[in-house]
């Protein structure tokens, strides 16, 4: 009896070893190596489930992709255009770390500027973006591979580069082929001047609608991605047409209120285009189309 009880217990410790031994390579399998813009080699879920995006700008890409992040940084709440697809995601804020522990992700997607990346680390694989490396097409195919959803992210990006030519066609063709276009955001007091990769609708503008961009821009502003002005130097950077956003949705800065600003040929020739700027910060696809279709009827209704 006694060698009898031995003999089952000695089978029950080998099935628990094999047991852990095959729990353990599925969580192994269900791996994959992913290097950062840094560099880095990281393991990282192969399909991510319950993913914190503390990098805004990616919020918008993960939800056209299917995948709902738990967890989300609060910028992605301010805008009107994702706000309604966000119920039920935990709305996050710098430092939030012990609140990002609590949804217990299996992926973080951060930026490479956030001073949290390596308390994020001590939580869950986290993949810090430089937001600058990467086009904003060519961030929504990498996002699509992250989480398995690489046919739907190049679908995305092929219809939209067929649709968003057309539309430049049609724009060149209602305001001239030569034209070109500046866009500005207006805080109280300072003026900022983007180029053609930084949220604004610069993407759909400059890339998208291949518009083209004011020389002093293309000099100045275009390598870095944005540029803050002073009202004075402003005519220098405008072009036949001025895109404006602001976060009342109009221009409200003193400035427009000045001789330097009146006398630019866009405002004289009624050339002037406005939007608001929390619907316009994002490059995501849910983002983007609204974008499109808001500066197409604007700037199709110019005369």
């Amino acid at each position: 009896m006694k060698k009898l009880f031995v003999l089952i217990v000695a089978c029950i410790v080998v099935l628990a070893a094999c047991g852990s031994k095959e729990t353990k390579t599925e969580r192994t399998d269900a791996q994959v190596e992913f290097k950062t813009d840094s560099g880095k080699t990281i393991k990282i879920p192969k399909a991510p489930k319950r993913i914190v995006v503390m990098g805004a700008s990616y919020v918008g890409n993960l939800i056209d992709l299917g995948v709902t992040p738990v967890g989300a940084d609060q910028y992605a709440f301010q805008s009107d255009i994702l706000k309604p697809k966000l119920k039920g995601v935990e709305q996050l804020n710098p430092g939030d770390i012990e609140k990002i522990a609590k949804l217990k992700p299996d992926l973080i997607i951060s930026f490479d500027t956030d001073k949290d990346n390596k308390k994020y680390e001590k939580i869950a694989p986290t993949i810090p973006f430089t937001y600058t490396k990467h086009g904003y097409l060519e961030v929504h195919e990498l996002l699509g591979k992250i989480v398995g959803k690489e046919k739907e992210a190049k679908a995305f990006v092929d219809k939209w580069n067929e649709e968003t030519k057309k539309d430049g066609e049609e724009i060149k063709k209602h305001l001239g082929a030569d034209k070109t276009y500046s866009i500005f955001q207006f805080f109280q007091k300072e003026i900022y001047v983007y180029g053609d990769n930084w949220g604004r609708g610069s993407e759909i503008i400059y890339q998208a609608f291949g518009l083209k961009m004011q020389d002093k821009i293309v000099k100045d502003v275009k390598p870095t991605g944005w540029k803050k002005v002073s009202s004075e130097s402003l005519g220098q950077y405008a072009g036949d047409v001025v895109l404006v956003s602001s976060d009342s949705g109009a221009v409200s800065n003193t400035v427009t209120e000045s001789s330097l600003w009146k006398n630019m040929d866009a405002v004289k020739n009624n050339h002037l285009v406005e939007y608001d700027a929390e619907d316009f910060w994002f490059n995501d696809p849910i983002s983007l189309e609204h974008q499109r279709k808001v500066l197409k009827e604007k700037l199709m209704n110019l005369k």
